[in-house]
């Protein structure tokens, strides 16, 4: 599983785990709107792919890696937030549409934007 799709799941684990400290699939479902099965699919591939460990009590716990993209997305996530809240977006549209951007764009266009950000 790669791309958008599995760092929207290592960056929800993430953000529950500050949250709450021991998440599980089924708060993962609640958290991204889908079925516990989806999840399930979802973490089996990413077990497989070395991003995420299942606890015997199924709490999950992000790896090295899962943690890394998990960050990259969050880091993506802030930067604009920020820039659209600097813009006079209302802080709630602003992170909605920041999560929206982060998940949906290319890599080269974001290095794009913060490159025209620096100028």
């Amino acid at each position: 599983m790669r791309g958008r799709a599995a760092d929207r799941y290592l960056y929800a684990v993430q953000i529950l785990k500050e949250r709450y400290l021991c998440v599980r699939s089924v708060d993962l479902a609640h958290y991204l709107g889908i079925t516990k099965a989806s999840v399930s699919a979802f973490i089996r591939q990413m077990r497989e792919e070395g991003l995420i460990e299942v606890e015997s009590d199924g709490n999950l716990l992000l790896t090295a890696e899962g943690q890394r993209r998990a960050r990259q997305l969050g880091e993506r996530i802030e930067f604009f937030r920020r820039l659209l809240t600097e813009a006079g977006v209302p802080s709630e549209v602003a992170l909605r549409d920041a999560i929206a951007f982060s998940w949906k764009m290319s890599e080269d266009s974001f290095e794009a934007f913060r490159t025209l950000k620096k100028e």
